[in-house]
Protein backbone atom coordinates (compact mmCIF):
# COMPACT_ATOMS: atom_id res chain seq x y z
CA UNK A 1 0.00 0.00 0.00
CA UNK A 2 1.19 3.51 -0.76
CA UNK A 3 2.23 5.48 2.32
CA UNK A 4 2.16 9.23 1.81
CA UNK A 5 5.01 11.34 3.03
CA UNK A 6 4.09 13.66 5.94
CA UNK A 7 4.91 16.69 3.80
CA UNK A 8 2.22 15.70 1.30
CA UNK A 9 -0.31 15.51 4.11
CA UNK A 10 0.69 18.97 5.37
CA UNK A 11 0.55 20.33 1.84
CA UNK A 12 -2.94 18.87 1.44
CA UNK A 13 -4.11 20.53 4.65
CA UNK A 14 -2.61 23.83 3.55
CA UNK A 15 -4.31 23.52 0.17
CA UNK A 16 -7.69 22.82 1.82
CA UNK A 17 -7.23 25.77 4.18
CA UNK A 18 -6.37 28.04 1.23
CA UNK A 19 -9.43 26.88 -0.69
CA UNK A 20 -11.69 27.55 2.31
CA UNK A 21 -10.07 30.96 2.75
CA UNK A 22 -10.81 31.89 -0.86
CA UNK A 23 -14.31 30.42 -0.77
CA UNK A 24 -15.22 32.46 2.30
CA UNK A 25 -14.05 35.66 0.61
CA UNK A 26 -10.84 35.95 2.60
CA UNK A 27 -9.02 37.48 -0.35
CA UNK A 28 -11.45 40.42 -0.25
CA UNK A 29 -10.90 40.83 3.49
CA UNK A 30 -7.13 40.80 2.94
CA UNK A 31 -7.37 43.39 0.15
CA UNK A 32 -9.72 45.53 2.24
CA UNK A 33 -7.25 45.47 5.12
CA UNK A 34 -4.49 46.63 2.78
CA UNK A 35 -6.75 49.40 1.45
CA UNK A 36 -7.68 50.61 4.95
CA UNK A 37 -4.06 50.58 6.09
CA UNK A 38 -3.04 52.61 3.04
CA UNK A 39 -5.90 55.05 3.59
CA UNK A 40 -5.02 55.60 7.26
CA UNK A 41 -1.39 56.17 6.25
CA UNK A 42 -2.34 58.65 3.50
CA UNK A 43 -4.89 60.56 5.61
CA UNK A 44 -2.52 60.78 8.60
CA UNK A 45 -0.01 62.74 6.49
CA UNK A 46 -2.39 65.70 6.29
CA UNK A 47 -4.02 65.46 9.73
CA UNK A 48 -4.05 63.67 13.05
CA UNK A 49 -4.24 59.89 13.42
CA UNK A 50 -7.74 60.00 14.93
CA UNK A 51 -8.95 62.15 12.01
CA UNK A 52 -7.31 59.71 9.56
CA UNK A 53 -9.08 56.72 11.14
CA UNK A 54 -12.37 58.60 11.12
CA UNK A 55 -12.02 59.54 7.43
CA UNK A 56 -11.02 55.97 6.56
CA UNK A 57 -14.08 54.33 8.09
CA UNK A 58 -16.79 56.94 7.53
CA UNK A 59 -17.60 55.64 4.03
CA UNK A 60 -17.51 59.06 2.37
CA UNK A 61 -13.85 58.91 1.31
CA UNK A 62 -13.32 55.54 -0.46
CA UNK A 63 -10.03 54.95 -2.21
CA UNK A 64 -9.82 53.44 -5.72
CA UNK A 65 -8.97 50.01 -4.25
CA UNK A 66 -12.06 50.12 -2.01
CA UNK A 67 -14.21 50.90 -5.05
CA UNK A 68 -12.71 47.99 -7.00
CA UNK A 69 -13.27 45.59 -4.08
CA UNK A 70 -16.91 46.68 -3.73
CA UNK A 71 -17.44 46.29 -7.48
CA UNK A 72 -15.88 42.81 -7.48
CA UNK A 73 -17.98 41.68 -4.50
CA UNK A 74 -21.19 42.85 -6.12
CA UNK A 75 -20.29 41.25 -9.47
CA UNK A 76 -19.51 37.97 -7.72
CA UNK A 77 -22.94 37.78 -6.11
CA UNK A 78 -24.91 38.50 -9.31
CA UNK A 79 -24.45 35.25 -11.23
CA UNK A 80 -26.14 32.28 -9.55
CA UNK A 81 -25.18 29.35 -11.77
CA UNK A 82 -27.49 26.92 -9.92
CA UNK A 83 -30.67 28.56 -11.24
CA UNK A 84 -29.69 27.99 -14.85
CA UNK A 85 -28.82 24.33 -14.29
CA UNK A 86 -32.09 23.68 -12.42
CA UNK A 87 -34.15 24.96 -15.33
CA UNK A 88 -32.26 22.72 -17.72
CA UNK A 89 -32.70 19.73 -15.43
CA UNK A 90 -36.44 20.39 -15.06
CA UNK A 91 -36.87 20.38 -18.82
CA UNK A 92 -34.83 17.21 -19.15
CA UNK A 93 -36.84 15.34 -16.53
CA UNK A 94 -40.18 16.56 -17.91
CA UNK A 95 -39.32 15.33 -21.40
CA UNK A 96 -37.80 11.99 -20.46
CA UNK A 97 -40.26 11.03 -17.71
CA UNK A 98 -42.78 9.60 -20.16
CA UNK A 99 -40.28 7.22 -21.77
CA UNK A 100 -38.91 5.72 -18.53
CA UNK A 101 -41.00 2.82 -17.18
CA UNK A 102 -41.90 2.97 -13.51
CA UNK A 103 -40.53 0.25 -11.23
CA UNK A 104 -42.84 -2.53 -10.14
CA UNK A 105 -43.82 -2.14 -6.49
CA UNK A 106 -44.38 -5.31 -4.50
CA UNK A 107 -44.99 -5.59 -0.78
CA UNK A 108 -41.88 -6.39 1.21
CA UNK A 109 -42.16 -9.59 3.25
CA UNK A 110 -39.69 -10.31 6.00
CA UNK A 111 -38.88 -13.78 7.26
CA UNK A 112 -39.85 -14.57 10.83
CA UNK A 113 -37.16 -13.79 13.36
CA UNK A 114 -35.77 -16.81 15.18
CA UNK A 115 -36.73 -17.08 18.81
CA UNK A 116 -33.62 -16.69 20.93
CA UNK A 117 -33.82 -17.18 24.65
CA UNK A 118 -31.55 -15.06 26.79
CA UNK A 119 -30.21 -16.92 29.82
CA UNK A 120 -30.84 -15.31 33.18
CA UNK A 121 -28.05 -14.68 35.64
CA UNK A 122 -28.24 -16.87 38.67
CA UNK A 123 -25.49 -15.26 40.72
CA UNK A 124 -25.98 -11.88 42.38
CA UNK A 125 -23.31 -9.18 42.27
CA UNK A 126 -20.92 -9.12 45.24
CA UNK A 127 -21.93 -6.91 48.15
CA UNK A 128 -20.11 -4.65 48.99
CA UNK A 129 -18.51 -3.84 45.65
CA UNK A 130 -14.80 -4.69 45.61
CA UNK A 131 -12.70 -1.50 45.95
CA UNK A 132 -9.91 -2.59 43.62
CA UNK A 133 -12.35 -2.85 40.66
CA UNK A 134 -13.57 0.75 41.05
CA UNK A 135 -10.33 2.32 39.84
Amino acid sequence: MFAAHPYFKRFGYALIAWALFLTAGGHYALLQTVAWTTMVNDFSRTGSLSMAVEKTFDGRHPCPLCKKIAKARSAEGKAPAAVKSEKKAEGFFAQSASSIPLPVCRPLVYAAAPLVEIPERSDAPPVPVPRDLLV
